[in-house]
Order: C-alpha cells, then sequence, then structure tokens
C-alpha cells in the first residue's frame, strides 16, 4: 500500500437489508486501494474472507429490484482472479481492484457498494460522512464506531440470517439448540457467537495488526500456537486474546500469587539449598511426606499414615509434577532445586513465574500439547470455570482444527482425561477445582487464572 496520505475520510458502512442494522463506522486514507479496502471491511465486520467480493459504484441489487439503471456506466473491481468472470457483465466494465483507490472508487457523488460472497449476497453500503483533511502519523485505517456483529458466515443470506436470530432468540424454540451448535461451528474456535456483539476492541486491535504487521508476543507458546493455525482462526484467537484481555501484563498482588503456589513453595522451601536424601526406593521419607501432608491441610482429609510417598498420591503428584516442572530434580540419591528454582526460593512471584513458563512445556505428545493450550487458554479467559466446561471446550475446539483419535474417530469428552492430564495435574495441585483438598466443581481462584495466562505467555 502506498505511503502517502492523501486525506484521511470517515465512511459510514452498512450491511443492506438487516435490521436491526448492522454498522461501521471507519476511517481510511483515501490513498488506500481497494485491495486494503476490502481487508479492512473483512476485519471490522469480522468476515472469514472466505468468499469472493467485489466494489461497485453503483447499487448492485437494483437491476435485481427492477430497477432500470439510467445515467453513466457503472463501474466493476473485483481481485485479479476473477477479472475473466466479470469483465463486461451486466453491462459494467470491471477493472482490477488492486489499481484502484478509495479515492478513485469514490470519486462520483453517491456511494460505494462492496458485496461479499455472491451466495449469500451481503450487500455493504459504504458512505463518506466526512473527509478530516490531511493527519500525519495516523494509522492507515482505524474502527471508530459500529454495532452488532456480522451475520455468520453460510448462514443463508438475509432470509436464512434472519430465520437464524428468530430462532436463537427463542430459547423454547424446537431448534434452538442445534442452532446454538451451528453457530458456535459457524463462528469457529474464540469466534464471536452474539449478534449483539460487534467487537469493535477485538476487531480495532486485529486492523492494527494486519497493517503494522505486528507479531505476538516474541516466543510465547501461544505464538507457536497460532501458526499452525488458518488465517481465519489465527485472526479469531488474536481478537478474542485482545477482547478478553489474556495478553495484558496484569501483575496480581504477591499474597494472591503466593496462596496459589503455596503446595509448590512448601516443597522448594523444604528442599531448600540443602536438598533431602531419597529412601533406598527412591522416595521422601516419611517425615518428610507427613509434614507436607499437615502442612498443605491434606491430612485431615486422607485416610490412612499419610508417611509414604508411594502411597499417598497428593504428596506423590507433587513430587512429580515439580520434577516434570524442571523445579526439582534427582541427583544421586538426593532430591534438589533446579538453579533456576534456586534463584526462586523466597519470591513466591518469580516461583509462579516458573511454574506458569514449565506448565505447557512438559514432556507431552502433539495432541496433549494442543489440547493443553486450548485447557489453559479457557482457563486465562474466563470461559473454562467446571469441568463440563472444559471438556466441552477441549472437545469442540480440537475437532474444529481438525483432529481425530487413533482410530480416526471424532474426539470425545472420553478423550479429555488423557489429553489433559499432564496440565490438569498441575492445575489440580495448584488448587483447580479443590477445597481443602478435595474435588469440588468451583470457579478457578485469581491465582490459578494468572499461571494459565503467564504460560500463553
Amino acid at each position: 500500500m502506498s505511503s502517502r496520505r492523501a486525506q484521511i475520510i470517515r465512511l459510514r458502512a452498512s450491511i443492506v437489508g438487516i435490521e436491526p442494522e448492522i454498522w461501521r463506522t471507519i476511517d481510511v486514507d483515501d490513498s488506500m486501494s481497494l485491495v486494503d479496502l476490502h481487508r479492512v471491511l473483512q476485519v471490522a465486520f469480522g468476515w472469514h474472507d472466505a468468499h469472493l467480493h467485489s466494489f461497485s459504484d453503483h447499487d448492485p441489487s437494483a437491476s435485481a429490484n427492477g430497477i432500470p439503471r439510467i445515467g453513466r456506466r457503472p463501474r466493476l473491481w473485483v481481485d485479479a482472479d476473477s477479472l475473466g468472470e466479470f469483465e463486461g457483465a451486466d453491462g459494467e466494465d470491471a477493472a482490477d481492484e488492486a489499481g484502484a483507490s478509495a479515492r478513485e472508487a469514490m470519486s462520483f457523488d453517491g456511494p460505494l457498494w462492496y458485496v461479499y460472497d455472491f451466495g449469500d449476497g451481503w450487500v455493504h453500503r459504504l458512505d463518506v460522512i466526512d473527509r478530516d483533511g490531511v493527519r500525519a502519523g495516523e494509522a492507515p485505517a482505524s474502527i471508530v464506531a459500529g454495532e452488532r456483529r456480522s451475520p455468520f458466515e453460510d448462514s443463508g443470506g438475509e432470509d436464512g440470517y434472519r430465520e437464524l436470530t428468530g430462532i436463537l432468540a427463542d430459547a423454547r424454540h424446537p431448534e434452538h439448540r442445534s442452532a446454538r451448535g451451528w453457530v458456535r461451528s459457524a463462528a469457529g474456535p474464540w469466534g464471536v457467537t452474539d449478534p449483539e456483539d460487534a467487537d469493535l476492541a477485538g476487531a480495532r486491535a486485529e486492523l492494527a495488526e494486519v497493517f503494522a504487521d505486528a507479531s505476538w508476543p516474541e516466543g510465547s507458546l501461544i505464538e507457536e500456537f497460532a501458526a499452525g493455525l488458518h488465517a481465519p482462526l489465527r485472526s479469531n484467537l488474536r481478537r478474542h486474546l485482545r477482547r478478553t484481555g489474556v495478553l495484558d501484563d496484569a501483575p496480581l498482588p504477591d499474597g494472591v500469587v503466593a496462596d496459589s503456589v503455596a503446595p509448590y513453595r512448601w516443597l522448594v522451601e523444604r528442599i531448600g539449598t540443602e536438598g533431602v536424601t531419597l529412601t533406598k526406593a527412591g522416595w521422601m521419607p516419611p517425615v518428610v511426606v507427613r509434614e507436607g501432608m499437615e502442612q498443605l491441610g491434606w491430612r485431615d482429609d486422607w485416610i490412612g499414615e499419610a508417611n509414604r510417598e508411594d502411597l499417598t498420591y497428593p504428596m506423590r503428584h507433587l513430587r512429580a509434577s515439580a520434577e516434570r516442572l524442571r523445579l526439582v530434580r534427582k541427583v544421586t540419591g538426593r532430591l534438589v532445586l533446579t538453579t533456576r528454582t534456586g534463584r526462586a526460593l523466597g519470591r513466591p512471584g518469580a516461583l509462579a513465574d516458573e511454574i506458569a513458563h514449565g506448565l505447557l512445556r512438559q514432556r507431552m505428545t502433539e495432541g496433549q500439547r494442543v489440547a493443553g493450550t486450548i485447557f489453559v487458554l479457557g482457563l486465562a479467559d474466563g470461559t473454562i470455570t467446571s469441568r463440563r466446561d472444559a471438556e466441552r471446550t477441549v472437545v469442540e475446539t480440537l475437532t474444529a482444527l481438525g483432529y481425530v483419535d487413533r482410530e480416526g474417530r471424532d474426539i470425545d469428552v472420553r478423550s479429555f482425561s488423557g489429553l489433559v492430564d499432564p496440565v490438569l495435574d498441575v492445575l489440580r495441585t495448584l488448587g483447580l477445582w479443590r477445597v481443602n483438598g478435595r474435588s469440588r466443581d468451583v470457579p478457578p481462584s485469581a491465582g490459578v487464572r494468572a499461571i494459565a495466562r503467564r504460560a500463553l505467555r
């Protein structure tokens, strides 16, 4: 796109034929090519860029409605690959949209028309409502205001979308449940499903990414995860992360952090700089096991002596997960801290960072890593509050991403535990869905959510 900033114009874009109106107010550089204006409109309305499109300076529905065209010859702009299909169609001169600017396309009085998906036929009307003059240093495009989400892809045009929204609004409709399922599928993972939600914050952030070519947090796990997604899903995810604030750096009070990592903090402080000598069988000494069960508040809910690591699974899981997180390691019959953990002694925030760093870097299969990332993302953004939420989110997202089990069948809830166990083991130790050491279907704590966010960063 040209670096020239000739003039910023304010456009009002609305989808024709939909009530209540779906609209956006957008500022664009009038030297912007129609190729880039197409990209702006796709982001502003949340389309997936999965269908053909065109621009025209005449209402494309006029002839279809029996209105004769009188006046100058209409102009039509399409992408270069589609030129052959449109040349001379319906009296219009087709031109390559890459060679036309927004200023040129709007050189006559009246609106510019943008059509997306020739099957569903979503017609957008673009009107210039203000010309502000040159704005040095401004972004090539920005989204000022808007209301309501765009129709779902492949929802059947105006009539189909009107029927769909009616079903969604009526919880007693016999097709309500299936319609909600279809909408989740059509929106794709992390896509907005509420017809009333314009997701302007997500759209603005995505538009900045489009033109600035900004990257994900460098070296982050979420960057690695996003790299394997198709472009529409990557856009969905990026907008979702911005909308939910998952990537925002919002430090928690030290007390909250300390409470969230209490089991691992006890273990690393108990091991300390001197280490702990293991039994001949390689287990922690009974006195250490008993001490941990009592100090962590796990003893009252445990039947038995609670002094043998191999028979006391809370302590066994704590030690095993600490090794997988690379907080501790065995050296010649002793359990010692790793160098990184040693530097975190006495600093709960630093220990939380170490746990977050290792959470999704444990030794896992590809499927476990993807499932674990989806699980952690759901905890970070607040969409997962219960085990049932987790099962549904992980299974539906894996299915949408095209994953199947070893037999080639769709993933189902029976696969959930095996896929997320390495991650879930750590999170349970941190208190996920537990009260006083017992499983409870309670919302994740602020500390667990904070560690989930740090893990993604």
